[in-house]
């Protein structure tokens, strides 16, 4: 009996101790924010600072990056309910150049314009969201000091030879002292994705601009022809034209070709239905 109730006090006081333990992980941080004055508050909020705008930037360029990958390979939308596509090669490309009930041609390019507000739809509907997975919620700081969140509004702002990702999100952040909270603003910097979508955006509109004229048809000669006139697309622009099963149906995939460290090939893919 005496051996088991040594063993049962032995129990009681490792979990206490592991309850303890568990208390001071915590709430260590909060109590600890009490014993400092301001000037320790100030300058601890400040080493916080740099590293949360970073955390943020890193997310919203990450989550960016994946919104203009789907909306270039779907002719810069990103909603592309009730548009005619064609089906080729195993995948669905979105049409930009048909004809009407009156067998006009038209063009349904968006403008670079257009393709800003299809990037506004995507963190709509689920940009915004995965930002904040990324963030998890700021978790990590909030275990430190108190983290609030203003309104967020985020702007893409499109290049010749990149994207700027504009993040407009006042984030406060502060330690409670005894006597007072010791509080800093952290205002957002911008992101550069190196996508060289305004030149694509271009090879695409002048394409589109051709065939939307029944005189003209941008293939063969007329490619060789256009890049001869403009040899600085050839820096980074592949094209591949692939014809569909259908002759009054076309494909056109656009790519760029990396030339600056941490490039990555841009796809921007569109399909021409004449028939």
């Amino acid at each position: 009996m005496n051996k088991r109730g040594q063993l049962m006090i032995i129990v009681i006081v490792a979990i206490l101790i592991i309850a303890i333990g568990l208390l001071v992980y915590f709430f260590w941080p909060k109590i600890s924010s009490m014993l400092m004055n301001e000037d320790q508050a100030s300058r601890f909020l400040s080493s916080q600072a740099e590293p949360m705008r970073q955390s943020v930037a890193d997310c919203v360029k990450q989550v960016s990056q994946e919104g203009f990958d789907k909306i270039g390979q779907q002719a810069g939308y990103y909603d592309i309910t009730g548009l005619p596509q064609i089906y080729f090669i195993e995948k669905y490309f979105v049409v930009v150049v048909y004809k009407n009930t009156n067998k006009a041609r038209i063009n349904a390019l968006p403008s670079k314009a257009g393709i800003s507000r299809e990037f506004e739809t995507y963190l709509e509907k689920e940009g915004n969201q995965k930002i904040d997975d990324c963030l998890n919620n700021f978790a990590g700081y909030k275990r430190v000091m108190e983290v609030e969140t203003g309104e967020r509004k985020i702007t893409p702002i499109i290049y010749e030879e990149s994207v700027l990702i504009s993040t407009d999100w006042p984030i406060k952040i502060s330690k409670p002292l005894l006597s007072k909270k010791v509080s800093q603003t952290i205002n957002q910097k911008p992101v550069e994705l190196l996508i060289p979508l305004g030149n694509l955006h271009k090879v695409a509109s002048d394409i589109v601009d051709c065939d939307v004229q029944v005189s003209c048809k941008f293939t063969g000669d007329t490619w060789d022809h256009y890049t001869g006139n403009n040899p600085y697309l050839l820096r980074y622009i592949l094209k591949r034209e692939l014809n569909a099963d259908d002759p009054n149906k076309r494909v056109f995939l656009l790519e760029s070709i990396p030339y600056r460290p941490g490039e990555t090939p841009f796809k921007f893919n569109f399909g021409e239905d004449f028939s």
